[in-house]
């Protein structure tokens, strides 16, 4: 989630927003200490990932490839603007 938000603040950051809210809230994930703190985090998971056995860090990967689709689905959403029944 942090990596993928500092990802998409940095490329909304090259286009702007003329919305001063939601400007601010893409220059929170591109600012370079959320950045800081994504890096920490992208470390601390390869230190981890370093320690595990081969199976463990095949667990691991699929997680992250899981809770990454996951993700680009909730920004596809968005970006298609879908309507969920409520």
């Amino acid at each position: 989630c942090y990596w993928i938000y500092w990802e998409v603040g940095k490329e909304l950051e090259r286009s702007g927003s003329p919305d001063p809210l939601y400007a601010r809230w893409i220059g929170t994930y591109a600012a370079q200490e959320f950045g800081d703190v994504v890096r920490a985090v992208i470390d601390a998971t390869d230190r981890v990932a370093g320690r595990l056995s081969p199976a463990e860090r095949a667990a691991m990967t699929r997680h992250f490839v899981a809770t990454s689709r996951y993700e680009w689905m909730f920004w596809e959403m968005g970006h298609r603007r879908e309507a969920w029944p409520v």
